[in-house]
């Protein structure tokens, strides 16, 4: 049945046996999602005299498209002059992992694209971006509209700050490690705790004496309560911090997208 539905669309699109690519046959398998077509149609061209770059550079595209991560990468690394000078399918790969990627996939893909930097200017934008957000340095923000930018200044200020510092701070006043890591509300609602568990427990004790069952189980909660407190601080603003440059991976990505569209035909 595929082969047949092949067939049909080679005639209508006027493929012949002669012919290598037509890309406005593979512009139309992607926009209809015609992903068995599409592999089927690269296969053949396989058995044609195309030149290799051009079949990994399509190969590429393919399993960009079909999100296969470790063949795009493979074919990608045989391609990649080609790929690169595609200006649409860069993009497009660059946006792809921004948004959906995981940080090994992340981190590997824009460290093989800064081997072969490009001369589009949005992909070095992006390329530049992701790379200083891991060294934590400052980036060039021209491309960026003014709230992504101030989101980038805050993301900056959020990321200086230090997960033993909030600790030792919350060891000292409970909550100020929160509203050190840019959390107030969180903040105050652990100091009022606190203070008023604190407080019950210095009356049980000042009442029912030290050794007292009740005065030992309220001792032991609030010695708890208190070292959760610390550790929550700690990791809240590691946890912080991490959502913070997902999100702005995923704002910069989106708004790029949005105003520098990419199309991977």
């Amino acid at each position: 049945m595929r082969i047949i539905t092949l067939v049909f669309l080679f005639a209508l699109f006027g493929i012949t046996t002669k012919a290598q690519i037509n890309y406005k046959f593979l512009q139309h398998l992607y926009t209809n999602n015609l992903t068995q077509e599409h592999a089927y149609y690269l296969h053949t061209l396989s058995e044609q005299n195309v030149a290799a770059d051009t079949l990994h550079y399509l190969q590429a595209k393919f399993n960009l498209l079909q999100r296969n991560d470790t063949l795009f990468m493979y074919h990608y690394g045989l391609s990649v002059n080609l790929f690169n000078a595609d200006v649409n399918a860069l993009r497009y790969a660059n946006y792809y992992y921004l948004q959906h990627a995981n940080n090994f996939t992340k981190t590997k893909w824009f460290a093989t694209s800064a081997l072969t930097p490009s001369t589009d200017s949005v992909s070095m934008q992006v390329l530049n971006m992701y790379t200083h957000l891991q060294n934590n340095t400052p980036i060039l923000t021209q491309l960026l509209n003014q709230q992504l930018t101030q989101q980038y200044i805050s993301y900056v200020k959020l990321n200086n700050k230090k997960p033993i510092v909030a600790a030792c701070l919350s060891t000292v006043v409970p909550g100020l490690g929160k509203l050190y890591g840019q959390r107030p509300n969180s903040a105050l609602i652990t100091f009022v705790g606190q203070c008023l568990y604190g407080l019950q427990t210095y009356e049980t004790v000042h009442k029912l004496g030290v050794k007292n069952g009740f005065s030992i189980f309220s001792l032991s909660f609030f010695s708890f309560f208190y070292l959760s407190n610390i550790y929550g601080s700690y990791h809240d603003l590691k946890a912080l911090k991490q959502q913070r440059k997902k999100q702005l991976h995923l704002n910069v990505q989106k708004y790029l997208q949005l105003n520098y569209p990419a199309s991977l035909y």
